[in-house]
């Protein structure tokens, strides 16, 4: 559905490779840890051979800086001469700094480097060569992993002297190397010399194994059994909690109750898990676990189940659902039936999604213990006297009841830990698993699955950056992701049970758990077990047919798919011997035929396979752009194509495509920023004369709105709730307000779009509206399991594609991103364990790339402008907020377009820029927050420095509301200052004004004596 128009094919010249040489090492053996297991008799993991944390050193803007100033010293040089000064800079290194000739071996190199003098036309590429031993048989369970790519060992490390030693001889050497690595550059002649510097970092190992390759999809001389290169979670974990920078953000403790909810330790599944919450609490010498039931004092004393064990206020307290009495049913319920078995000691859970269900309450409220059983199915426990059957709910209004089975678990039950009985420090660790195919060529049908992990326990400033998503590895194109992911399995089963790790310097015990799957729709069906969206039950959530996938008449809860069911279903499949049958039950219940492999992890595989808003709201908005324009006559697209082009948007959007010509080329951002200005360009021009006549009145037949101008005002209320629903979606944290709103705008466009357009029957996009809600509570918002970035990570790896010589692309993708992680590690202060100590002077390097003009500003044009006397004063006082109580003032200004500055937002260096006519917010008297719109840009000496300001005019917000916008108008006289220095700008505010045009404003030159605008409160960052 969405291509990529920015990924250009650039043809490269191959050259021949030879045969690799690979050293045959076992993988890391961990202890498989029993519960009771006694931990101090565990190994420790240090890594001793492997060292490095990761980073994508491109897209990010920080790394730019990083690298900025040494880019501006090489200025523009030629090929040839930058190939000069790189080959100076490494041949000029004296004997000491390098091995002799018969010190270097084979082994030491990558697999793609050569000499000029050991080229050869003749010789076999290594993947040619191990593809013919490869297809030769069949693979070999017993066959070992094996190290493709490490680290130099101690023994060959160069004997190096220097602050940047034992990597770099010099500075100089040190930004090359980081300048060549960064941009892919390739111009050293020898090669050999250059390439024994990145074995000297600590890079992560490379290991490989050999799986099968699908004739499907491949060609039919296509070798069966290929390598696949792969990274090892545990060595990533090892490398992340050795990093200071990520290691000191990261959060390890109980769930939070806070107002506003917006991290992962925020939402319910963190608080009620054991395996990243707090499983258990000792209260009056008595240990209570996470979903224990319990007696506790309310009003009076009730029974009630222990949910979760949070903080709220720096205290921690209990997280209870109250349980009910017969005589507390609503009295519709109270049959004859439930009153007999009430004698037999049975009780009622209330629903936790109605209101006061659950209550938060002071470890003092804990009176005792209670055991209680849970019939999920239909047996009893002679143990037990007291039973829970059904749950009471409220359906449209309604009490019900519904059988307990068809609830979700409790963490406690399907991912049970308990604490571990150390002395060491634990750290307990969310991991988010991402998986998609990317097309790796553009006019070539070759894919590779790019799957990726994510450290929950980083706050969402940090896991929305590029470079704290780390890869695990491709799987080759005819690949079966099942086969890529078993050593990831093996190694997650181990850390579920816990390992023993050194962590910064200090032995700590680590346990590592799957928090969260994510992937598109079809192969988000595929890792939960379920078959995809063209079956007649295809979501991957609920057993709703997809004939009333937007019905509004379906009882979601007693349709939804839950864990322990599936595994009754699957174990139903798997116990019939007849293959046709098999398949047949399958059918019926729309599973695939084996479960997922992931189900062999500690997880609930439908509420921990979250679907992904991102996908399904461009997907969406993509459908609607696409029925809006087919309905538009040649006048209707003419005039939107007039507006559309003349429309006031953000100054730092890139430019769209034309939504007529172009809409296949839309990408899933673009889709999403047309979606929030949509509705105010329509309502500048849209007339019933716009649209067919045909498609005007299909639409009215299906509202039932009989006039014409009536049905153009619905349309146009369809793209608000469109642009509304996105808004909240997309929003960065939530209140138990915001959650209703959330539910209210989702119900209201799902409605609204299956009835007014037949496209939107049924649309799996639109059905996911029923789940996002869940999503949203139990991630704390959806922004913690969407995928624009990760999105973004397809397009730096396809990117680079173009750059290798494309024989063995999985392993160079591999190559160069471990050797940007060795760098990121260093740079951070990552310990090398092969010294035991970092290097200060990488660590302090990204004081050395700094740009020279440390403070502000970029600048495109200038021109001079005298100032009033009576912005003389007010630029003492922009003077007196920067600190300085005199200045010395001068007639001469110069004025700037736009200017550019450097904010330093949670630790990272990010380039902000600021346009004349942009409007923005600013820290005025008593920290208020005001909008203002910026009228000139200017700078000032001071001292022979330059300091920059603006000149603002102020917004006051009116009574009127458009396309349910509040409307603003600029203040006339201006009771407040006008200048400011930079620094007052808000950087984190992101506000957007659209100006209420009327009859004087003709194809976006504005009527100057309208001062009305709009504030768009359906802009958000995309991505």
């Amino acid at each position: 559905m969405f291509r990529n128009r920015y990924v250009s094919y650039n043809h490269r010249q191959n050259y021949i490779r030879r045969p690799r040489n690979t050293l045959s090492i076992p993988s890391h053996t961990i202890l498989n840890n029993g519960r009771n297991t006694e931990i101090n008799d565990q190994e420790v993991y240090t890594h001793e051979n492997d060292v490095s944390d990761d980073t994508y050193v491109e897209m990010e803007p920080d790394n730019d800086e990083r690298y900025g100033a040494f880019n501006e010293r090489m200025g523009v040089v030629s090929r040839e001469e930058s190939s000069e000064m790189m080959n100076e800079v490494f041949d000029n290194e004296t004997s000491s700094e390098e091995f002799d000739d018969d010190e270097i071996s084979s082994e030491s190199f990558d697999d793609d480097e050569t000499t000029s003098e050991e080229f050869d036309v003749n010789e076999t590429s290594s993947e040619e060569f191990n593809d013919e031993e490869a297809s030769s048989g069949d693979v070999s369970e017993d066959k070992p992993d094996e190290i493709v790519d490490e680290p130099l060992c101690n023994e060959k490390m160069p004997p190096i002297n220097g602050e940047f030693a034992p990597y770099f001889n010099n500075i100089t050497e040190a930004l090359m190397f980081c300048w060549i690595q960064k941009h892919n550059i390739y111009v050293v002649t020898n090669i050999r010399r250059f390439r024994k510097h990145r074995q000297r970092l600590p890079l992560l190992p490379i290991r490989s194994r050999s799986i099968h390759i699908s004739d499907k999809k491949t060609s039919s001389t296509s070798q069966r059994i290929k390598d696949m290169y792969y990274l090892s979670i545990t060595d990533i974990i090892w490398y992340t909690l050795n990093n200071p920078s990520l290691f000191s953000q990261m959060y390890f403790g109980p769930g939070q109750q806070v107002e506003r909810n917006q991290e992962l330790w925020h939402g319910d599944l963190w608080k009620e898990s054991p395996r990243f919450g707090q499983a258990s609490i000792k209260i009056n010498g008595v240990i209570y676990n996470s979903g224990d039931f319990i007696v506790y004092r309310e009003s009076a004393t009730r029974i009630g189940r222990i949910l979760a064990i949070v903080r709220s206020s720096g205290i921690l307290k209990i997280k209870i659902q109250r349980t009910l009495v017969f005589n507390e049913l609503p009295n519709n319920l109270q049959s004859n039936n439930r009153r007999e078995r009430t004698h037999g000691r049975e009780v009622w859970l209330l629903d936790q999604n109605v209101e006061n269900a659950t209550i938060i309450t002071d470890l003092q409220a804990i009176v005792r213990h209670i055991t209680i059983t849970i019939l999920y199915e239909n047996n009893t426990n002679e143990y037990s006297s007291i039973i829970i059957r059904e749950i009471l709910y409220k359906y449209h209004g309604r009490w019900k009841l519904r059988n307990v089975a068809y609830s979700y678990q409790h963490p406690s039950e399907f991912a049970a830990l308990k604490d571990p009985e150390t002395n060491l420090p634990v750290y307990k660790l969310y991991i988010d698993l991402y998986y998609d195919d990317f097309g790796t060529f553009r006019n070539v049908y070759h894919t590779l699955g790019g799957v990726y992990i994510q450290i929950g326990n980083l706050p969402f400033n940090k896991r929305k950056q590029l470079k704290n998503y780390f890869v695990l590895g491709f799987v080759p194109f005819g690949g079966k992701f099942n086969e890529f992911i078993e050593p990831f399995i093996v190694e997650m089963k181990q850390l579920e049970e816990g390992k023993i790790m050194d962590i910064q310097g200090n032995q700590s015990f680590v346990i590592a758990s799957l928090g969260d799957v994510t992937a598109d729709l079809p192969q988000g069906n595929d890792l939960a077990g379920v078959k995809r969206h063209a079956a007649a039950k295809g979501c991957r959530t609920c057993n709703m047919t997809k004939d009333s996938w937007t019905s509004d008449n379906v009882d979601m809860l007693l349709v939804s798919r839950y864990h322990h069911l599936t595994d009754s279903q699957f174990g139903e499949i798997s116990a019939t011997q007849n293959i046709v049958r098999r398949e047949e039950i399958a059918a019926g219940y729309e599973l695939c035929i084996q479960p997922s492999i992931l189900d062999e992890l500690k997880r609930e595989r439908h509420l921990q396979s979250p679907h992904d808003v991102y996908h399904a709201t461009a997907g969406k908005v993509l459908r609607f752009l696409k029925i809006t324009i087919d309905a538009l006559s040649l006048e209707g697209k003419s005039s939107f194509i007039i507006f559309w082009r003349s429309f006031d948007y953000p100054r730092i959007w890139q430019k769209l495509p034309n939504p007529i010509s172009h809409i296949n080329s839309f990408m899933m951002s673009d889709c999403l920023r047309l979606g929030m200005m949509i509705p105010f360009i329509f309502n500048r021009f849209l007339k019933p004369q716009h649209f067919k006549r045909s498609e005007l009145t299909s639409f009215q037949q299906r509202t039932g709105i009989s006039q014409s101008d009536l049905a153009v005002k619905l349309w146009l209320k369809c793209w608000v709730l469109v642009a509304k629903m996105m808004k909240m979606a997309f929003m960065h944290s939530f209140t138990d307000d915001d959650y209703a709103k959330l539910r209210e705008c989702l119900d209201n466009e799902r409605r609204l779009l299956s009835r007014a357009f037949k496209d939107f029957e049924n649309l799996p996009n639109l059905h996911v509206s029923f789940h996002l809600m869940q999503h949203a509570k139990n991630y704390a918002t959806l922004l913690n399991t969407s995928v624009e970035t990760k999105e973004m990570v397809h397009r730096i790896f396809k990117n680079i594609v173009s750059q290798t010589n494309q024989k063995n692309v999985n392993l160079d993708l591999l190559k160069r991103y471990t050797t940007l992680f060795a760098l990121r590690h260093l740079f951070d202060g990552g310990v090398d364990n092969h010294f035991s100590s970092s290097n200060n002077a990488l660590t302090n390097l990204s004081s050395h790339l700094k740009r020279l003009i440390n403070d502000w500003f970029i600048t495109r044009e200038f021109f001079d402008l005298d100032i009033s006397e009576d912005l003389h004063e007010e630029l003492a006082l922009a003077y007196h907020d920067m600190g300085y109580e005199s200045a010395i003032f001068g007639n001469f200004y110069q004025f700037y377009e736009y200017v550019c500055f450097l904010v330093e937002d949670n630790d990272t260096i990010i380039q902000y820029r600021l346009h004349v006519g942009e409007v923005v917010t600013i820290m005025a008297e008593n920290d208020d927050r005001n909008f203002v719109i910026v009228r000139s840009i200017f700078s000032h000496q001071r001292n022979n420095q330059h300091y920059a300001f603006i000149i603002v005019d102020w917004f006051e917000i009116t009574n009127q509301m458009k396309l349910e916008c509040p409307i603003y108008k600029l203040r006339i006289a201006n009771e407040h200052r006008r200048i400011f220095p930079i620094s007052k700008v808000d950087t984190h505010s992101t506000a957007h004004f659209i100006h209420n045009c009327n009859d004087g404003c003709v194809e976006g030159n504005h009527d100057l004596g309208n001062n009305s605008y709009i504030r768009n409160l359906y802009f958000f960052t995309a991505v």
